[in-house]
């Protein structure tokens, strides 16, 4: 979204509330300025409850699209950003999460993998808690996930990886398979 949309949608918020809230106060009878009352046409009977319900639905929309405007101002963490020719390459931690994630479960063995990515200078800083099963020798699975990280990472994007570091935080039996 570029700055001037971001502006926009932030000032229409800021006259929504404050509009809510002129509803609002002349449907509770405040007579704040009579020349605002005037312009909204609220003096009081019937149109006194829909100054209320009218300011509080503006305020409640002016609110809702503050807080969007301001939630789309945290841009996702990324952790690969390269110029090429052609322009700008940025890859989130979320994207280079999912790719750590999907190497290391698939190695046999592993159950289930979480991740958590650290960009240093020298390249990626990885940390891989796993869950294996119970009948695999863990430090060769440590190293299988290790090798297989690190190929997948350099062939899908091309990053350079600092350290995997692999911790084996439980393991589960499988169930066994009845034929009957």
């Amino acid at each position: 979204m570029h700055w001037l949309d971001k502006l926009l949608i932030f000032l229409s918020s800021l006259v929504l509330v404050v509009l809510g809230i002129a509803f609002l106060l002349s449907g509770m009878g405040i007579d704040f300025t009579q020349s605002i009352s005037d312009v909204f046409w609220m003096v009081q009977g019937p149109a006194a409850l829909w100054g209320i319900v009218v300011g509080g639905l503006l305020i409640l929309i002016g609110f809702y699209l503050a807080g969007r405007f301001l939630g789309q101002n945290q841009e996702e963490n990324v952790l690969i950003f390269e110029e090429s020719e052609y322009g700008k390459i940025r890859i989130s931690e979320r994207v280079v999460k999912a790719y750590i994630q999907k190497a290391a479960k698939s190695v046999d063995g592993i159950l289930d993998a979480k991740v958590r990515v650290k960009n240093l200078d020298d390249g990626l800083y990885i940390v891989i808690d796993t869950i294996t099963e119970t009948d695999i020798k863990t430090a060769d699975i440590a190293k299988v996930v290790q090798e297989r990280v690190y190929n997948y990472l350099q062939e899908t994007v091309g990053t350079k990886v600092a350290h995997i570091e692999i911790n084996i935080s439980g393991v589960e039996a499988q169930p066994k398979s009845r034929l009957n």
